[in-house]
């Protein structure tokens, strides 16, 4: 039997399967959509028919690898849907991603003038609605209906809401974007690192 590390830039759990299992059968069984993204077998990026192939025919002999897929987020900041004098900011990536990447590669939170090394945005997670102004940006505890972290925005009475935003936060929601661009790479570092911490515990 192979042991088989297999999930998303989330959740991963261990299953033990046949070398004559394929790729795509273990992924289905443990619900991971691979749809999306990008699905590697251990670190090498999978080509197109690699789903269908067995773990034998993929030259896996040994006794574990690791199956994983990293969700390439659609970035966000640039989706801003208002709803009577309501607006959303919703981000690319749910709030358990930001929270792993604050905890893993903190520094993937700012954006930094690759010149002077100064600070320039930073994004973080709060409680209740969020907020956004010139200097960062903080996601509420809200989530939009696909998941995704949030900021809630209310347009004063009156108030042309697609003017107000851009006169408010325009400029924020820009940066806000160029933040949440190195995101999807740091999570693939962290997937990366974790299935390599895993590779060395052997449970005896």
């Amino acid at each position: 039997m192979l042991k088989v590390y297999v999930g998303n830039n989330i959740n991963r759990k261990a299953v033990n399967v046949s070398h004559d299992a394929t790729l795509r059968s273990v992924l289905e069984e443990n619900n991971i959509d691979y749809g999306v993204g990008m699905t590697s077998l251990d670190g090498a990026t999978l080509q197109p028919g690699d789903l269908d192939k067995t773990f034998a025919q993929m030259n896996i002999t040994g006794d574990t690898c690791y199956l994983l897929n990293t969700a390439k987020a659609v970035n966000a900041a640039c989706g801003i849907k208002v709803l009577a004098q309501n607006a959303v900011i919703a981000s690319g990536f749910t709030r358990e991603q930001i929270e792993e990447i604050a905890k893993y590669r903190p520094k993937a939170l700012k954006l930094i003038d690759p010149e002077t090394k100064d600070e320039l945005y930073t994004c973080g997670l709060t409680t209740g609605d969020g907020r956004i102004n010139g200097v960062g940006a903080e996601y509420g505890s809200g989530k939009t209906s696909d998941g995704k972290a949030c900021i809630s925005i209310k347009v004063p009475d009156g108030e042309d809401a697609k003017k107000f935003i851009e006169k408010t936060v325009g400029v924020a929601i820009l940066n806000l974007q160029k933040v949440e661009d190195q995101w999807e790479g740091a999570l693939r570092e962290i997937a990366t690192e974790k299935a390599a911490v895993l590779d060395t515990i052997e449970v005896l």
